[in-house]
């Protein structure tokens, strides 16, 4: 086993043909040969050296892309350049393609038809038109119903107001003389049967057969309206062609909430329709019915209890 001293070992001497730090002669992979014997100094000059000229060779590109702005042909040069960089740089944006502004749809006018279907659905814009157009608000079909027939039914409430303020007629009677307020009370929609009171419709209108639209509220069981009906002055024993009391109408439909609305706000009992029978004899004649239809049935052979 061979020994070197800390001087061999510094000074890169050789013994016995091999280099120090490396046994039987192989070179250290990656070292330059050369510059293993030189000193530490001799080093240090080299990286200096090779700093300058790095330094040197970036001073001499940057001059190589410098311009001598001596005239005006230096600067159009300059700025030609600056382009093409900048050209290359980012691409062109392709040109957005031209919109045709499109022409307006006109609008056909509003005819009858259409103009009380959008009524009863609720189709303002077609109204509008149609109003604009001069059309006439009280204008109807062959069974003389009107737009604002259809908007008190269907329960437009903003439609109804826009038919009223147009100048539609409130009491418009249909083929039966039906105002709107018999449609209201149809469908059972209050706050429209406020607006047409509330304008001056009449409370008690009657029909071909007679009917109030007290008789409409109980026989389509609608007791909110019916009640409103009664504050507003609604006549609570008014007959009709049949003789039939609001009171026996809500008997005949088995309304107990109309009935006894209409016992609380004073409805007679002993009024005789037609037929001579006053609603108490007819919730009798309702009940004995009644009672022979489960006898019967109770005794019937298929019957099982």
């Amino acid at each position: 086993m061979d020994f070197i001293s800390i001087q061999q070992l510094v000074s890169g001497e050789r013994v016995e043909g091999k280099v120090l730090g490396f046994g039987h002669g192989v070179p250290d992979p990656g070292a330059w040969p050369s510059d293993w014997r030189r000193g530490p100094q001799e080093a240090v000059a080299r990286e200096k050296l090779k700093l300058e000229e790095e330094k040197k060779k970036k001073l001499e590109r940057f001059n190589s892309t410098r311009f001598n702005l001596d005239n005006l042909a230096d600067l159009e040069n300059l700025v030609q350049r600056r382009k093409k960089r900048l050209r290359h740089r980012v691409p062109p944006r392709k040109p957005e393609p031209l919109v045709k502004p499109q022409p307006q749809a006109q609008v056909e006018p509003v005819g009858l038809e259409m103009f009380l279907k959008a009524a009863a659905e609720n189709q303002e814009y077609l109204i509008d038109k149609y109003l604009t157009d001069r059309g006439d608000p009280n204008a109807h079909d062959k069974l003389h119903r009107t737009a604002l027939h259809w908007a008190c039914l269907k329960g437009h409430s903003q439609l109804v107001n826009k038919l009223l303020v147009a100048g539609a007629t409130v009491d418009a009677r249909d083929l039966l003389d039906r105002t709107p307020v018999f449609w209201a009370c149809r469908g059972g929609h209050l706050d429209i049967l406020k607006q047409l009171l509330n304008q001056g419709a009449r409370v008690n209108a009657r029909d071909k057969i007679g009917s109030t639209p007290l008789h409409v509220a109980v026989r389509t069981r609608h007791p909110d309206c019916l009640e409103h009906l009664i504050e507003c002055g609604a006549h609570l024993n008014a007959q009709d062609k049949e003789g039939d009391t609001a009171l026996h109408e809500a008997v005949r439909h088995g309304s107990y909430k109309a009935m006894k609305l209409l016992l609380l706000y004073g409805a007679e009992l002993g009024v005789r329709n037609a037929a001579s029978v006053t609603p108490v004899q007819l919730a009798r004649d309702w009940q004995r019915g009644i009672r022979e239809a489960l006898q019967a049935h109770v005794a019937h052979p298929r019957t099982r209890c």
